[in-house]
């Protein structure tokens, strides 16, 4: 739900109150800018069944905050949009989604949780912002499909992320038979067919590194 989702959402013709479910990763901007306006949209449609979110740690005091305090956006909160929503905050675990099964697991990036989605023996893997951990390494066994940041070359990592030599070593170990690389920054973006060799190198899996409205089908 980072800047730009709505509209891109219309660009592919998906109605915003058609979507039940969101998964937030963790409670950066770039992850979350777009959840408020969302849960607007919802207020002045004629749905009423309440969206759920699941998110880390903090995410209710953080809608919240934003949904109820008079101070910030007083209109959110007569609009009623505190009560279009149900948080569930998650961090360790698993848990039934239609007939979906969702694990959890936090990792470290800031408060972060990374998600494994599994349907009818597929699986995919959606790690959010981290740096290289042995927990995302569990969760992310024998998956199909695993979605990983890639943030930053070696040579200029900063953060809580992960390096192209880290994801290479990750592709490696956990050999999924597709890896989607995303969350790249602008001095990584110049790299990616660097990338891209040095990930064939180490497992036969298919390899995508996809911009915005890119289609993936599996």
């Amino acid at each position: 739900m980072g800047p730009g989702t709505i509209e891109k959402l219309r660009r592919v013709n998906v109605n915003p109150n058609d979507i039940r479910i969101i998964l937030i990763t963790h409670l950066h901007i770039d992850h979350v800018a777009d959840l408020l306006p969302l849960i607007k949209i919802r207020a002045y449609s004629e749905r009423r069944d309440k969206l759920k979110i699941y998110g880390p740690r903090g995410l209710r005091r953080f809608l919240d905050l934003l949904l109820r305090d008079h101070r910030l956006f007083g209109y959110l909160s007569r609009l009623g949009c505190i009560n279009l929503i149900d948080v569930r905050e998650v961090w360790e675990g698993s848990t039934q989604l239609h007939n979906m099964q969702l694990h959890f697991t936090n990792v470290e990036h800031f408060n972060g949780v990374a998600y494994r989605l599994e349907l009818e023996g597929h699986s995919i893997v959606y790690s959010g912002d981290t740096a290289p951990d042995p927990k995302l390494l569990e969760l992310a066994r024998g998956c199909d499909i695993l979605i990983h940041e890639c943030s930053f070359p070696a040579e200029k990592l900063l953060g809580k992320h992960t390096s192209d030599k880290d994801l290479i070593r990750i592709a490696a170990e956990i050999n999924p038979k597709i890896l989607i690389v995303v969350h790249l920054y602008p001095e990584m973006e110049s790299r990616v067919k660097e990338l891209i060799n040095g990930l064939r190198r180490v497992f036969d899996g298919e390899v995508y590194v996809p911009k915005d409205l890119d289609v993936i089908e599996v």
